[in-house]
């Protein structure tokens, strides 16, 4: 991945690396790796970090990141995000999004992939959860503060190709009433 940073988890600095396919070999040969990230502007010994868990991504021109990739193909990662950006106006608050990862196995012979999730949203606690086994658990605050802060948006980045459909086969909202009435 380019462009790409995957900060934090990093257990090892790798010596010797100059590039960003031996700094990914690395971690290949390595058990505890599940991720890496190679800086192009730092110095030999100081540019191949090993990572015990996979994280967030994050755009920097001057890395190249990798997951490490399980030996079968029917098996797709996928980031869960909570973007924060729009939660508050004050200029103090953290704004960093909040991910999650899962491996997803293929359901069936023509590579479909299903994803579950039960997303909770109380006002200023979002929550996400994976159901088929917990694999992911992302609990935040927001605090909207605009009166058109009513939205709740789906995206996906890297989709499907152009013969290929992303369906979403059942969204359950439900408006509460509050307790304090």
């Amino acid at each position: 991945m380019p462009n790409w940073d995957v900060p934090g988890w990093d257990y090892f600095n790798v010596s010797g690396i100059t590039n960003s396919f031996d700094c990914q070999g690395a971690c290949d040969q390595d058990v505890k790796c599940r991720a890496w990230t190679f800086v192009s502007t730092r110095a030999v010994n100081n540019n191949c970090f090993l990572k015990t868990g996979i994280p967030h991504l994050e755009a920097d021109p001057t890395m190249t990141s990798g997951v490490k990739q399980h030996k079968t193909t029917q098996q797709q990662l996928v980031w869960v995000y909570i973007d924060r950006k729009l939660s508050q106006q004050n200029p103090g608050a953290s704004r960093a999004p909040l991910a999650g990862t899962i491996w997803l196995e293929s359901e069936s012979s023509n590579d479909q992939w299903f994803l579950g999730l039960n997303i909770f949203i109380d006002h200023s606690v979002i929550e996400v959860f994976e159901p088929q086994g917990g694999r992911v658990a992302i609990t935040t605050r927001v605090y909207p503060e605009q009166e058109t802060a009513e939205n709740l948006a789906v995206y996906v980045n890297s989709g499907p190709t152009t013969n290929q459909n992303i369906i979403i086969d059942t969204l359950d909202i439900w408006n509460l009433t509050g307790i304090w009435i």
